[in-house]
C-alpha cells in the first residue's frame, strides 16, 4: 500500500506537469509503466500544437489522425472553420459588388467626392454643415431656351447630353465635383467636400479646358445637324457654409451663402465663350493669369459694382490660350430698324423701343439705340417682317457703348434662330467691309 501510494503520488505529480506543459518524463522513467503511454501522448500534444499554430496562421488544410475521437472532432472544427472562411469571403464579394454598384449609381446623380463622403465616414449622413473657403465655377449656355423651344423635345435632350458628357469629362479630370446640374448649367465646386490648396489654379485651368472643348461639340453638333452652341463660366472664390442640408428624409450636400449668389451674377454677365473671374478668384489662383478687359458686375446689396477680369489663359498652360480674333463688321448697305426690349432676371419689361441695326460680323453687330443700356445688359430685338415674312426676333447681350452719347452700343447675338441667321446673312450681301 504505501509503494502504491509513493507511485501514484508520482503519477499524480507528473499528471499536473502535463496540465501545464512541463512534459519532463524523466523522473518516471523505469518507474512506472505507464511511462511510454505518457510519452506517445507528450509527442501527440507536441505535433496538435504545431497543428493548431498552422491553422491560427490561416492554413485550413490541416489535419490530424491520431487520439481517436479527439481527431474527428478536431478535423470537423477545422473543416467547418473553411468553410465559414469561405462563406466569408464570398460575402465580402458580394459587399463590395454592391458598394461599387452604389458609388457607380449614384456618382451618376452627384460627385463621386460626395459619395465617398457619404459611404465611407460613419457622420457622412448627419445633417449640418461648417463655414469653409472655397472656389465656384457656373457655366451655362448662352440662349438655350430659347434654343430648346424651337427644337425636338429628343434632339434637345441628344445635344444637352453630348455637351454635358465633354463638360464632366473636364471637370473630373481637374478634381472639380459637380454639385449640380440644372438643365444646361453646371454648379461646381473646388475646396469641397475635399480640401483643396489649390482650388483656384484648378477652378481655372478647369473653365480653360471647358471652353476649349467647345470647338469639338460643336463639330459634332454640325454632323449631327444641331445648332451651334455657345457657353458662359463665371468662376468665383469666397466662404460658404458647406454640408447636408435639408431633413431627415430628404438631403443634399450643398453650399449656401452670397458667395453662391453673387458667382451666379458673374456668370450672368458672360457672354457666348467667355470667362469672368472675381477679384478674390485672382487673388486666389495667384500668378499666371493672362486677363483681357474689365467687366462691372452690379449685384444686389453691393453699393459698388464687382470689378471683375475677362480670362483669357495662363502661362503654365499656353495650349488654352484664347486666340481673340478681330470682329470683321460689314457695314449694313441700308440700316434695317427694329424694336427692343430689355430683359431684367430673363423676363421682358415689356415696353418697346425703337432702334437701328448698322454693322454686322458672325456673332456681333453695331446698333443705334434712343436710349442708354448698361453693358452687358440682355436685350431682345425684334426685325421687323419682310414680304411674306413674320416678324423675327433674336436676343443678344449688350457689351458697351461704343461712343459718349450712349447711343452706338457693340452687342453680342445669343440666340439667333436659323430662319432669322439666313434673313442677316442675305442683308450682308453685296455690302462692303468697313
Amino acid at each position: 500500500m504505501n509503494r502504491f501510494l509513493v507511485e501514484f503520488a508520482l503519477f499524480t505529480e507528473s499528471m499536473g506537469q502535463i496540465a501545464q506543459g512541463e512534459l519532463d518524463l524523466r523522473p518516471m522513467a523505469g518507474r512506472m509503466a505507464v511511462s511510454h503511454s505518457f510519452k506517445a501522448l507528450q509527442s501527440n500534444l507536441k505535433h496538435l500544437t504545431w497543428k493548431t499554430q498552422q491553422i491560427a496562421s490561416g492554413d485550413l488544410e490541416q489535419q490530424v489522425d491520431f487520439m481517436g475521437d479527439f481527431s474527428i472532432a478536431f478535423n470537423t472544427m477545422t473543416q467547418q472553420l473553411k468553410d465559414s472562411r469561405a462563406q466569408l469571403v464570398n460575402l465580402n464579394q458580394q459587399l463590395e459588388r454592391r458598394n461599387q454598384f452604389i458609388r457607380e449609381t449614384f456618382g451618376r446623380y452627384t460627385s463621386d467626392d460626395i459619395v465617398g463622403v457619404l459611404l465611407d465616414l460613419p457622420e457622412g449622413l448627419k445633417l449640418g454643415g461648417e463655414k469653409r473657403q472655397v472656389t465656384l465655377l457656373m457655366s451655362d449656355l448662352r440662349g438655350f431656351t430659347a434654343l430648346a423651344e424651337r427644337l425636338e423635345a429628343t434632339t434637345v435632350v441628344a445635344l444637352l447630353n453630348h455637351y454635358l458628357s465633354a463638360m464632366v469629362e473636364v471637370i473630373h479630370r481637374t478634381g472639380g465635383t459637380i454639385d449640380e446640374i440644372i438643365g444646361d448649367a453646371i454648379f461646381v465646386l473646388f475646396g469641397a467636400p475635399t480640401v483643396m490648396p489649390d482650388a483656384g489654379q484648378r477652378a481655372v485651368r478647369c473653365a480653360l479646358e471647358m471652353q476649349k472643348a467647345m470647338p469639338g461639340v460643336n463639330e459634332h453638333n454640325f454632323k449631327m445637324g444641331w445648332p451651334e452652341i455657345e457657353m458662359g463660366i463665371g468662376i468665383h472664390t469666397g466662404e460658404v457654409v458647406v454640408g447636408n442640408i435639408g431633413s431627415t428624409k430628404r438631403s443634399k450636400y450643398a453650399v449656401v451663402g452670397r458667395t453662391v449668389n453673387l458667382t451666379a451674377r458673374i456668370e450672368s454677365f458672360t457672354v457666348g465663350g467667355q470667362v469672368l473671374v472675381s477679384p478674390t478668384l485672382m487673388n486666389a489662383a495667384g500668378r499666371g493669369l493672362i486677363l483681357g478687359d474689365e467687366v462691372k458686375v452690379h449685384a444686389k446689396g453691393m453699393r459698388e459694382a464687382l470689378n471683375c477680369r475677362e480670362l483669357l489663359g495662363h502661362e503654365d498652360h499656353p495650349g488654352l490660350l484664347f486666340k481673340e480674333e478681330a470682329a470683321s463688321f460689314t457695314t449694313l448697305a441700308e440700316p434695317i430698324p427694329f424694336s427692343y426690349m430689355s430683359l431684367t432676371d430673363k423676363h421682358l419689361d415689356e415696353k418697346l423701343h425703337p432702334g437701328t441695326l448698322l454693322s454686322l460680323s458672325t456673332r456681333r453687330a453695331i446698333v443705334e439705340l434712343t436710349g442708354p443700356l448698361e453693358s452687358y445688359a440682355n436685350i431682345m430685338l425684334r426685325l421687323e417682317a419682310e414680304a411674306g415674312d413674320e416678324e423675327s426676333e433674336l436676343y443678344a447681350k449688350v457689351i458697351h457703348p461704343l461712343d459718349e452719347s450712349s447711343r452706338r452700343y457693340l452687342i453680342h447675338f445669343t440666340s439667333v434662330p436659323p430662319a432669322v441667321e439666313r434673313r442677316l446673312q442675305r442683308l450682308t450681301d453685296g455690302t462692303k467691309d468697313s
